[in-house]
């Protein structure tokens, strides 16, 4: 049994196994997901095969996410196509190729893992739930109550490099997005299963992407899967589809509850927050130092934390004279946390340490955790 990194020549026959591991259709993979998986896109270098005589037996895929968390630059290394053929299951095969991916994303130096996936599965790599997540309702009766008007939406088609001009300028104002080149927006708003509808012009502009599958959706509520600009034109596109298709309500996602606008909030029949994905911490001092730089970093002046991954690397934070440092090693206040209660601490939905921390840390650390992590649904695989 061997390991090896793939190459475009075996391209072919990784879309077959991974149809077969997952029971998906013919070029599943590429018609849903073309920014990442269409030949062009596909970053072999981080694609790891395990192999024997008969061919491959597992297969991990790193996908580098260039990401903006709230006014900084993050990047991750997303994690996907995790799967081991059916006849090699329950040999250590995916173990062993998860471990490989995280010494690559360490000298890689990315600071954060992610994925979506089953907690029990992967908490035993130390992927925990992490990230808000606030997703609102909004009824097509309560559009009609506020007295919303439906605007003439105009249906993406590619091709029109104007209007995708307006809908990225729109997405790039976001506090919290993923980096995108112009060709995936294209790729990502033509793919499968995604309508994506605009109107306005300038500040008036505003853009969604919905599901578009023919699948009844749960409670007939359709699921808003971007969307960028105006508020209000946001909105009237949502009645615009309710008058058109007859969609009942529409499910938005937000980087938490303070992103919902006032005006949809007042316009929400309900909404919720939760976690947005499981979050691995690859370098503890690169995730400390990077998020320090949020402008609403808001650590107190003359402090100091240590945060250590029990068995693992340690880091102390501290401020001095208006700036805050991180550096490697042990200092004052010492928190010893396993790699997913490190993740709960750090980014957990609501501030959580753990029982029995010591009073004093725990004034400290309320004051500027947890930090927020986000991804929109057109940038998972």
């Amino acid at each position: 049994m061997k390991i090896v990194k793939a190459k475009p020549s075996e391209y072919d026959n990784i879309q077959r196994f991974l149809e077969d591991v997952f029971g998906h259709a013919f070029n599943y993979f590429p018609l849903f997901y073309p920014k990442a998986w269409k030949k062009e896109y596909t970053g072999f270098k981080n694609i790891f095969l395990m192999k024997d005589k008969d061919g491959i037996t597992a297969l991990v895929r790193i996908f580098p996410l260039a990401t903006v968390q709230n006014g900084i630059n993050i990047n991750l290394a997303g994690i996907g196509g995790v799967s081991t053929a059916y006849r090699c299951r329950g040999r250590g095969y995916m173990t062993e190729l998860l471990n490989l991916s995280f010494a690559e994303m360490k000298r890689q130096k990315f600071p954060l893992s992610v994925l979506g996936g089953d907690r029990h599965r992967y908490g035993n790599f130390g992927y925990e739930n992490g990230g808000r997540v606030a997703d609102a309702v909004i009824s097509a009766r309560s559009l009609q109550k506020a007295g919303i008007k439906p605007v003439g939406a105009e249906r993406y088609k590619g091709h029109d490099k104007n209007n995708l001009t307006e809908m990225i300028k729109a997405y790039n104002a976001r506090a919290y997005r993923t980096k995108r080149s112009a060709d995936e927006f294209d790729e990502a708003f033509r793919r499968l299963g995604i309508a994506v509808y605009s109107a306005g012009k300038g500040n008036s502009f505003g853009y969604i992407a919905v599901n578009a599958t023919e699948t009844r959706e749960q409670g007939g509520v359709k699921k808003v899967l971007e969307f960028a600009g105006n508020s209000e034109t946001i909105l009237r596109i949502l009645a615009h589809l309710s008058g058109r298709f007859g969609f009942p309500a529409y499910s938005l996602s937000f980087p938490g509850f303070c992103e919902i606008s006032e005006k949809m909030l007042a316009l929400s029949s309900e909404w919720n927050e939760g976690s947005g994905m499981m979050i691995k911490i690859i370098s503890l001092k690169d995730t400390l130092e990077q998020f320090s730089k949020q402008k609403d970093f808001l650590f107190p002046e003359g402090e100091e934390i240590t945060f250590t991954l029990r068995n693992g690397e340690s880091a102390v934070m501290n401020k001095r004279g208006g700036n805050v440092t991180v550096n490697n090693g042990r200092g004052k206040n010492e928190l010893v946390l396993s790699e997913t209660e490190m993740v709960r601490l750090l980014f957990g939905v609501s501030f959580r340490a753990p029982c029995g921390t010591n009073l004093r840390i725990v004034q400290i650390l309320k004051q500027f955790l947890p930090f927020n992590l986000y991804l929109d649904w057109l940038d998972w695989i």
